[in-house]
């Protein structure tokens, strides 16, 4: 067994990754859409509303015979009829004639405005008195407000949001080709390692980074395949290892990826033909004993076995890795959120290592406070106090009470 170290920067592994390609893709229903990743350009095959339709409630009518109109000396039209909602209208509008309308009601032939019936008075005997002006096609959308035909609605790359769905749904598109989600194996390894089921014994632990895993793919959008708990045997994990590789894009092995003696991921992962050792130990903290391996267009991850170290791994570089498979035209589009904060107190750094600070967020006298929490790599709770994550630079030897940081918020 090799038990040299390949330290990567995350920059290293980031370019070692550039050239991974987005998956296939499939054609499945608009309603199933959402989250999902366009494989191909929508353009519009029709003008979208497609008629003249009133943003108001009124009076359909002929702009130029309000010009002049005023409280003191309105003008009096004659009401023609009323528009229905989603039919077409049973009539001309003549000069002096208007046509009670509705919001999203379609202007009838020789109306170019509506007046709001805010700024009308009905009279008897069909009459109604319009007491403001308006201009030709006030309060009124025309046929190509909205989308114009041959316009290029939505690009490849663009990950689906509601009002996308509904955008697609007023073309008429009923299903929309998406990029297929990544397959995510997941494996834990380890003999301290037991299921949640059972009752750890000293020195036991329960199985909390395949949980913690399963809920990070979901997010990051892809499929997670749950493989079970292994021994820290070669074999056990050759044969996890494989089964995630055939099964699946991207393989997510927790535990055993430091030197020791029990510490084999890298033997099983380098014992497969094809496969091309990316990093064995990345230059982050915590997280260092992380192994990054890629066969072709596939990925073999040894994840260190603390909780944090695994999230922070993933955070940084898997929501990075699911993006370009699922063919986001920016791989974090939609999936990251920032936000500036003050800090409230000293952080200490190493040069030569990139640092991920948790911290909790709070208001104070106008501004959000950033305040750093410490606590060792397996101490999952100090995930469910933070909501985010500063990053500390390589070349930086730490920051300073009252820095503006930068906050990668965690959000669910």
């Amino acid at each position: 067994m090799q038990t040299f170290f390949k330290v990567k920067t995350a920059q290293e592994v980031f370019e070692s990754l550039g050239d991974i390609e987005p998956l296939g893709s499939e054609s499945i229903p608009l309603r199933s859409s959402l989250g999902r990743v366009l494989a191909r350009d929508i353009e519009s095959g029709e003008d979208l509303p497609g008629f003249h339709r009133s943003t108001v409630d009124g009076y359909a009518l002929a702009a130029r015979d309000t010009y002049g109109a005023s409280e003191s000396l309105p003008a009096l039209l004659t009401v023609a009829g009323e528009v229905g909602m989603g039919t077409m209208h049973q009539f001309v509008l003549k000069r002096g004639q208007c046509a009670l309308i509705p919001t999203g009601g379609m202007l009838p032939e020789g109306a170019d405005a509506v007046a709001m019936v805010e700024y009308s008075q009905t009279l008897e005997e069909g009459l109604v008195e319009v007491t403001r002006p308006v201009s030709p096609l006030e309060n009124v959308i025309q046929p190509d407000d909205d989308v114009k035909k041959g316009q290029v609605m939505l690009k490849r790359g663009t990950l689906l949001r509601p009002q996308d769905l509904g955008i697609l749904a007023g073309l008429g598109v009923a299903q929309v080709e998406v990029f297929a989600r990544a397959r995510a194996a997941i494996i834990s390894t380890g003999e301290e390692v037991v299921d949640i089921s059972q009752k750890p014994r000293l020195g036991q632990i329960r199985d909390i980074n395949s949980f913690t895993l399963h809920g990070l793919c979901e997010k990051a959008g892809a499929e997670p395949i749950y493989l079970g708990i292994v021994g820290d045997t070669f074999q056990d994990l050759k044969s996890a290892t494989e089964k995630g590789l055939s099964q699946s894009d991207v393989v997510l092995l927790s535990g055993g990826s430091s030197v020791g003696a029990k510490d084999l991921t890298l033997e099983a992962f380098s014992s497969f033909d094809g496969v091309e050792l990316i990093a064995h130990g990345v230059s982050i903290s915590p997280g260092k004993p992380t192994i990054v391996a890629r066969k072709g267009n596939k990925t073999l991850w040894g994840l260190p076995g603390h909780p944090v170290s695994t999230m922070i791994i993933f955070d940084v570089f898997l929501t990075f890795l699911f993006g370009k498979l699922s063919g986001l035209g920016e791989p974090a589009q939609g999936m990251d959120y920032y936000i500036e904060a003050e800090l409230d107190r000293n952080v200490e750094s190493v040069t030569g290592r990139e640092d991920y600070i948790r911290v909790k967020l709070s208001h104070g006298e106008g501004r959000v406070i950033a305040t750093p929490i410490f606590g060792k790599s397996g101490l999952i709770s100090t995930m469910i106090e933070a909501d985010g994550l500063v990053r500390i630079d390589m070349n930086t030897e730490g920051l300073y009470r009252g820095d503006t940081v930068r906050v990668k918020v965690f959000r669910s």
